[in-house]
């Protein structure tokens, strides 16, 4: 809950002014947009893990996600989908739990049974 709020508030003061620019989408933020002009992108708008069947491919100029890889069925699949998103010379930018820090090297995840994959 609130993961794109509580990374907000630990990003360099910088962040915002050089990856929050021009059009953005933030995937699978609910309410908690990564700002105020971004575009969200939810279980209600459709499937993530397919993106490209719902929005045009190098349409996004910022692509974020907070914590929402970790529940694709096929990370790799999603990742390319949602690095497709981005224009030329735009930035993908994604926020996962620490395996060691999250999961805490119990997988299939003791933490949260929607968790799918784990990173480190």
């Amino acid at each position: 809950m609130n993961e794109a709020s509580k990374t907000n508030e630990i990003r360099p003061k910088d962040f915002a002014a050089k990856y929050l620019q021009g059009k953005i989408l933030d995937i699978g933020a609910g309410s908690d947009l990564v700002c105020a002009s971004a575009q969200g992108f939810d279980v209600q708008d459709g499937d993530a893990n397919n993106i490209t069947d719902y929005l045009p491919v190098a349409s996004f100029d910022t692509v974020h996600s907070s914590h929402c890889l970790e529940h694709m069925f096929d990370p790799e699949q999603a990742l390319e989908g949602w690095w497709a998103l981005v224009k030329p010379g735009g930035y993908l930018v994604i926020v996962v739990p620490e395996e060691t820090l999250y999961e805490q090297h119990f997988f299939p995840s003791i933490v949260n049974d929607d968790h799918k994959s784990t990173f480190r």
